[in-house]
């Protein structure tokens, strides 16, 4: 419930602080009194985006407060904001600078618009020209039957499970076109993990190649070499070794005399040892070379192949074993494209179906709400004065080889299900049906949307605490506007209505009446919004009664 409603600053309004009251209130006054200011002042505080235009010339910013009193409010809204709920109230400021450093507080508390539209979407509604432009728009007729069902949740969900098919549906015929470049793409992949596994190529393989092979081209003149160093050292007659041995028996009788040459001998000693393992290395060394051609020719086979694919992957051993590492991270990436397809396909049929089955609960869900819906405008449309009125929804359905089979016709499905809606109208008797938006006059148009709005609040269908209904009197006037009066007096046992109306016959069964005036201060217009006591709303009541009843003065 609106408790109250400070404006300040905004467009011909310096400043107004209206206290509302439970049940009906009206708000009147003569044309361009400022009454639209007042319902764009309350927008602005349930979330609608501020404009720098609004603020009143000359003044730096300009702001609204409004202050709810959520005491009545389910305990799912109070649970689910009770950190901005103080004494059961929620007070909404905004404030609009020309500077750009505009704000939202929620009780005082930062906030962002979305989130203050969450915060006021339960809280309050404004119905005026634009719930009007709505209904005129057959687009539009199907969420009016699913906000009134309570459905919206299951059309929601329907929704995700359609854009994730549609999703891999497109997928899967992206796929399908591109099957024969991904399978090649694939066997590339195969064929080259299959060659470089198969060559099983190491890193420091071809160093040891080519030195296995310098050996292999000199093995006959490192034969040679070898045979004739052993020759020399100890082989033919008067040797290395032999004649060192006889230098070694002279120099030990020498030291023999001479104890200083002790040293010399053990020098000479170490010398023939070592020539000694030398020659028999160079023997052992001897016998061990191959002289090989074909191990020569494996190799040389072998340095062309890591040649090869050293060019081809990347110019090294190291890379070789990085591009296998490379490829097989690909192909576990790609899997194979019939397994794809396969899976992709699946998947198509799996969200087909599940949608299917959602939309198909969806379609019987809105038939009987629209069979239910359709009993009870009927009944507040011949409260409002008309008297034999027809009124049904009509539903939709198109042809499409690719859509969802439903009853053996295959049918187009949409994000919002199976159907497409509309609502299909008649205010006299004896005229068939037709769509509403080519037969319904405004003043039809206003009184189906007071309808609608009925008999949702008293089927429980909504949880707003404020409606306000702007123009909903537009083209009417007479037995019609007394009916609406009534009709709007008995929606306000149920919820808080505030109705900008310049209707006498709506006026007078207010419980609260405010009245907008302008009036002009030191040379400037300004705009008041007061609450009437009965003298002064007698005298508004018969200003109204004299206006002509075409007039429409809001």
């Amino acid at each position: 419930m609106l408790k109250k409603l400070i404006v300040e600053n905004i467009a011909l309004v310096p400043y107004t602080e209206i206290i509302f009251g439970n049940g009906l209130s009206v708000l009147t006054g003569e044309t361009g009194a400022g009454k639209s200011i007042i319902v764009a002042a309350l927008s602005l505080a349930l979330g609608e985006r501020a404009d720098k235009d609004n603020i009143r010339h000359n003044e730096d910013y300009a702001s609204v407060t409004a202050v709810f009193d959520v005491s009545n409010m389910p305990t799912s809204y109070k649970r689910q904001h009770e950190i901005l709920i103080e004494d059961n109230k929620i007070t909404i400021e905004r404030i609009i600078s020309r500077d750009s450093s505009s704000k939202i507080l929620i009780n005082g508390k930062s906030s962002t618009l979305h989130h203050l539209e969450q915060v006021t979407a339960p809280l309050a509604e404004i119905m005026g020209q634009h719930s009007n432009q709505m209904l005129m728009n057959e687009e539009n007729h199907l969420d009016f039957l699913d906000d009134f069902g309570g459905i919206t949740p299951l059309r929601e969900t329907i929704s995700e499970i359609f854009y994730d098919w549609k999703r891999v549906t497109e997928e899967l015929r992206r796929t399908l076109v591109k099957h024969e470049e991904l399978a090649h793409e694939r066997d590339l992949l195969l064929f080259q993990k299959s060659e470089i596994e198969k060559a099983s190529i190491s890193v420091g393989e071809e160093e040891n190649l080519n030195e296995e092979r310098r050996i292999l081209d000199s093995a006959r003149s490192l034969l040679r070499s070898s045979a004739l160093i052993k020759t020399l050292l100890d082989e033919q007659e008067n040797s290395a070794l032999e004649q060192l041995g006889v230098v070694q028996k002279e120099l030990q009788r020498m030291s023999d005399v001479d104890s200083k040459l002790v040293k010399n001998v053990e020098q000479l000693k170490d010398s023939v040892i070592q020539l000694q393992d030398l020659s028999q290395s160079i023997e052992q060394y001897g016998s061990a070379i191959a002289d090989d051609p074909v191990r020569l020719e494996n190799i040389n086979l072998r340095l062309d192949e890591i040649y090869r694919l050293k060019k081809k992957y990347g110019g090294s051993e190291k890379a070789i074993v990085g591009t296998l590492e490379v490829i097989n991270s690909k192909l576990s990436d790609r899997p194979d494209i019939n397994v794809l397809t396969s899976k992709l396909e699946a998947e198509s049929n799996r969200l087909q179906r599940e949608y299917r089955e959602q939309a198909l609960k969806l379609s019987d869900t809105r038939k009987k709400t629209a069979a239910y819906l359709e009993k009870l405008v009927v009944k507040e449309l011949t409260e409002l004065a008309i008297k034999k009125p027809k009124f049904e929804f009509e539903f939709v359905y198109t042809d499409d080889p690719e859509g969802v089979v439903v009853d053996d016709k295959a049918v187009k499905a949409y994000p919002e299900g199976l159907e497409k809606g509309r609502i299909m109208f008649s205010a006299n008797e004896g005229e068939p049906l037709k769509p509403l938006v080519k037969c319904a006059s405004g003043g039809e148009i206003s009184r189906i949307l007071l309808a609608l709005k009925s008999a949702a609040k008293n089927s429980n269908k909504t949880s707003h605490a404020l409606m306000v209904f702007d123009e909903v009197d537009a083209g009417i006037g007479g037995q019609t506007a007394a009916e609406v009066g009534s009709k709007l007096k008995k929606l306000s046992q149920q919820a808080q209505v505030l109705v900008i109306t310049h209707l006498h016959q709506i006026a007078r069964l207010a419980n609260h009446h405010y009245l907008a005036e302008k009036t002009s201060t030191f040379g400037r217009s300004t705009i008041a919004v007061n609450k009437l006591e009965k003298p002064a709303i007698a005298a508004e009541l018969e200003r109204m009664v004299a206006l002509p009843q075409t007039s429409k003065s809001l």
